[in-house]
């Protein structure tokens, strides 16, 4: 992966505040990337996101990490206004996430919850690619 992961594919980034990073997927980098994302929403004046993004981030960058075999996982956090948007980006376009648009999974399902929380939590959510990369996105407001 390089640095063309960082081109936003969806939504389109508007004028704001725009924060990026890159790092090895490794079982930690969940824990690092939300633990970035919650550092900037409260640096930047938005503590009240703070929560519901540290648990869609997790979740984005786990799924990242836990079912593609990307080398690197880049993550884009964009301000505008009071609103942010944060896109997980990987290399493994073939691997598009399961379960969008599903309810719940079953009481007996060991996996799958991952993005009905994103969906639960996210005011928007969606997938988006091109032939090098993917992009996972969930917008707060």
């Amino acid at each position: 992966m390089n640095t063309s992961v960082l081109i936003p594919i969806e939504p389109a980034a508007e004028q704001g505040l725009t924060y990026r990073m890159v790092a090895p997927s490794r079982p930690d980098t969940p824990r690092i990337a939300r633990d970035w994302v919650v550092s900037i929403l409260r640096g930047a004046g938005h503590p009240q996101l703070a929560d519901r993004a540290r648990l869609c981030t997790s979740e984005v960058v786990t799924n990242a990490h836990r079912y593609t075999d990307t080398p690197e996982i880049a993550v884009e956090l964009v301000l505008v206004g009071g609103r942010v948007t944060v896109s997980v980006y990987d290399s493994a376009v073939e691997r598009w996430p399961s379960g969008r648009g599903k309810g719940l999974p079953g009481p007996l399902d060991a996996h799958g919850r991952g993005l009905a929380l994103v969906a639960a939590y996210a005011d928007d959510w969606d997938v988006s690619a091109r032939p090098d990369r993917k992009a996972v996105w969930f917008r707060l407001v």
